[in-house]
C-alpha cells in the first residue's frame, strides 16, 4: 500500500495508482510528484525512482516533448527494467535517431522533455 492518503474513487480499476511526470536534462523535474529522476553517467539513461512501493507494476508510457517539432524530430524514448524494491525504479533511455541494429542513446537535447505515465496496482487483489 502506498504511504500517500488515497481517497475512494467510484470507477473501475480503483485499486490502481497513476504516477505522472515530466523531466529534462540535466535531470530537472518540471512537473509531477511521487518520484525522483537520476541522470546516469551512461549517456541517455535516466532512472525514475518512485517514492512508494506498490503491489505490482502494470505499465508505463513515455514520450518526448520539445518546444518545436524540429527539437524532437527523430527522437525515440524507451522504458526498460522495472525493479520492485524498497525504492522501486524504472529505467528510461532516449535516442536521437533509432537504428535497431546499432541503437545509440544520447542525452536529451535542450528544450526537450520526457513525459511519462506509470500505472501500478495498489492492492493485492487483482483489478
Amino acid at each position: 500500500m502506498s504511504k500517500t492518503t488515497l481517497y475512494e474513487v467510484n470507477a473501475d480499476g480503483k485499486g490502481l495508482v497513476i504516477v505522472t511526470g515530466r523531466f529534462s536534462h540535466p535531470t530537472t523535474v518540471s512537473s509531477g510528484n511521487g518520484f525522483t529522476v537520476v541522470d546516469h553517467a551512461t549517456t541517455g539513461r535516466y532512472t525514475i525512482t518512485f517514492d512508494d512501493q506498490y503491489s505490482g507494476f502494470i505499465s508505463c508510457v513515455a514520450s518526448i516533448e520539445g518546444n518545436t517539432a524540429t527539437d524532437v524530430d527523430g527522437w525515440t524514448v524507451t522504458t526498460s527494467t522495472y525493479t520492485a524494491a524498497a525504492n522501486p525504479t524504472l529505467e528510461v533511455y532516449v535516442y536521437p535517431s533509432y537504428d535497431a541494429a546499432n541503437p545509440t542513446a544520447a542525452d536529451l537535447a535542450a528544450n526537450c522533455f520526457v513525459n511519462f505515465i506509470a500505472v501500478f496496482r495498489n492492492t493485492s487483489v487483482t483489478t
